[in-house]
């Protein structure tokens, strides 16, 4: 007789009871997931998400065009255009990115339940977690259209900020205008100035020199020595950044020099010029010579070219009367041809004795065994040039041109009759002829301070520099500029007083407006629209990834993945990967295809792709 314990029967049919309860609880979910997932809950994270990044792409837009034209100080919420922009396109690269990552995932289903390598999976997983995620997608060498899509458009996302930097610019405008306010005042070559004696006397013998205005030339060889240079007469608007003087004409006057011998000769003036002799230079510097005059080197004489032209001779010159009038010839008459003055005027050349082993200038010398010799002249150009404001200061910034200056003797320079004319060419030599003189008178008969005492100063500085070199000639290559600027730049001083503010020359105010904001309106959309394409593209891929999985949303959910159930043939086939590390797991995992479906008894298992009795999940 067979006996049934009644214990074991209660608890066999507990147990069954219980498995059956699973079953129909299981069969329940999966049937009416659908229903209660409400939609609200389904729809309002992406709603959200593409509210969001469409209403900041569109306030990205409405920013640019508004910026266009502001100044750079220009605020909105006390922050400058530009961080607010980057700001803006920060908040909206990060929805925008997870708005992809969701349709990735959602997309992820539609691909499990279509059958695919197990490795889907982590390939999904790892797209959806941005640009680094696809280094999976490139090692497995899985690409289907929707990643493909998601990556191009990942790394459209990289260059966002770099793009709308480029599209909106500082941008300056300048302008430039003339005006009583922009002003060069200054002599031009071809004016005969009150600086000489000369004016419009018609008498050449007063043209010798700068008799009134002797000044600049020491002042100007002062400014040398210590490395500056006479500051124009200038007016430029103080909003302007910069201001141009083009066509300034003035007279420059360069020195060339060369070697000569003890034996040579030159001109000693004595008794303040009013005892001129010429000499031989080692017979004229011997010690008791040097010491008796005190003779401070280096040394200047007129060459004997001079003889008879000296700025002495020409002091003293007296004029031939006018018959039967008593009275000088060029006062009398501006015709009648005066030829004793032509042997007045010539070249303007002159003797230098200096220390032969040592640039520096010096006073103790004991004789001509250790002077050198130089023989040295003047000559002029014409040029034409352009100047501008540079740091608050006007400096020639070009020439255009230096045309030399040829002095024509017989018809100009040492006739009377042909001095007194208003042919610009004749006015800009009797200038460069009087600069010479000028010159010439500073380096014999200096009235303020020798060259000793220049040449201190500049060696202070340029000894070092210029070792073993005559610095004389370097000093006055400086020192002949610096004359150049302040005989054309500086106001006259005469008893016949002409304002240098009568002749001034217009220049040119160059003014740059604030900087502003320019906006690449074309870019500027093309920027908006290609934030907008990729959300209007995860919404395409995210609604019909929603459709294949009878509207139930999984996205990336772990929960889901992690509870869905294992056919008896899968689990045989994935029971071992568990055990293995992620790299491993996933060369496994290449060699095996699955699909998601329902099962016999309804529920959503994984199965092997090949199975027939696994049912589609739709």
């Amino acid at each position: 007789m067979n006996r049934t314990n009644p214990s074991d029967n209660e608890t066999f049919t507990e147990v069954s009871l219980k498995k059956d309860s699973i079953k129909d609880y299981r069969s329940k979910d999966v049937n009416v997931a659908k229903k209660e997932q409400s939609r609200f809950s389904l729809f309002s994270k992406p709603v959200f998400n593409i509210l969001i990044s469409l209403f900041l792409s569109i306030l990205l837009l409405l920013l640019f065009l508004h910026a266009d034209g502001k100044l750079l100080d220009y605020t909105i919420i006390q922050m400058k255009i530009p961080s607010l922009i980057s700001l803006i396109l920060i908040i909206n690269l990060i929805f925008i990115a997870s708005g992809i990552s969701t349709a990735i995932s959602e997309y992820k289903w539609v691909q499990l339940q279509n059958g695919c390598l197990l490795t889907l999976i982590d390939i999904y997983d790892g797209c959806t977690r941005g640009l680094s995620g696809f280094f999976t997608t490139f090692i497995s060498l899985h690409f289907d259209f929707v990643l493909i899509i998601a990556f191009l458009f990942h790394l459209g996302l990289l260059f966002a900020s770099p793009v709308s930097q480029a599209i909106l610019v500082p941008s300056t405008e300048n302008y430039n205008r003339t005006g009583i306010d922009t002003r060069l005042y200054y002599y031009r070559a071809t004016f005969l100035t009150t600086r000489s004696a000369l004016a419009s006397s018609r008498q050449p013998p007063l043209m010798n020199g700068l008799a009134r205005n002797s000044y600049l030339t020491a002042s100007s060889f002062a400014q040398a020595s210590i490395g500056s240079k006479p500051i124009p007469t200038f007016s430029c608007p103080e909003q302007a950044t910069q201001c141009i003087f083009p066509n300034v004409t003035y007279i420059s006057t360069s020195m060339s020099c060369k070697n000569m011998t003890g034996k040579g000769t030159a001109i000693a003036n004595h008794n303040e010029g009013t005892q001129r002799t010429v000499i031989v230079l080692d017979e004229y510097f011997t010690a008791r010579n040097i010491s008796d005059a005190k003779f401070k080197f280096p040394k200047f004489l007129y060459s004997t070219e001079m003889y008879g032209r000296t700025y002495y001779d020409l002091a003293n010159y007296t004029q031939p009367l006018m018959p039967g009038l008593n009275i000088p010839l060029t006062q009398a008459s501006n015709v009648e041809y005066d030829p004793q003055y032509r042997s007045y005027v010539g070249d303007q050349i002159f003797v230098m004795a200096y220390k032969t082993k040592d640039p520096a200038a010096h006073t103790t010398i004991t004789n001509f065994t250790e002077l050198s010799y130089k023989k040295c002249w003047l000559t002029s150009s014409l040029n034409t040039s352009t100047w501008k404001t540079l740091n608050g200061t006007l400096v020639q910034d070009s020439i255009q041109s230096s045309t030399p200056i040829h002095f024509d003797y017989d018809s100009i320079l040492g006739n009377n009759t042909g001095i007194d004319n208003d042919n610009p060419t004749t006015k800009a030599m009797i200038n460069a002829y009087i600069m010479q003189q000028a010159i010439l008178y500073e380096l014999t008969t200096p009235k303020y301070y020798t060259m000793t005492d220049y040449m201190r100063t500049f060696s202070f500085s340029k000894v070092l520099l210029y070792n073993n070199t005559n610095l004389f000639e370097l000093f006055m290559k400086e020192a002949l500029a610096s004359f150049d600027y302040a005989f054309f730049q500086s106001p006259s001083v005469s008893a016949t007083h002409q304002d240098i503010i009568t002749l001034p020359s217009e220049g040119m105010a160059y003014f740059i407006l604030p900087a502003r904001y320019k906006v690449q309106t074309l870019y500027c959309y093309l920027l908006c629209f290609g934030l907008i394409l990729p959300v209007l593209w995860w919404l395409m891929v995210w609604t019909v990834s929603l459709k294949k999985n009878d509207s139930v949303s999984r996205a990336s959910s772990q929960i889901i993945l992690l509870s869905t159930g294992l056919t008896s043939l899968a689990e045989q086939q994935l029971i071992e990967i568990s055990n293995l590390d992620n790299r491993t797991a996933f060369e496994k995992a290449q060699n095996i295809s699955v699909r998601l479906g329902r099962s016999k008894d309804h529920i959503v298992v994984f199965g092997l792709n090949h199975e027939q009795d696994l049912k589609p999940l739709v």
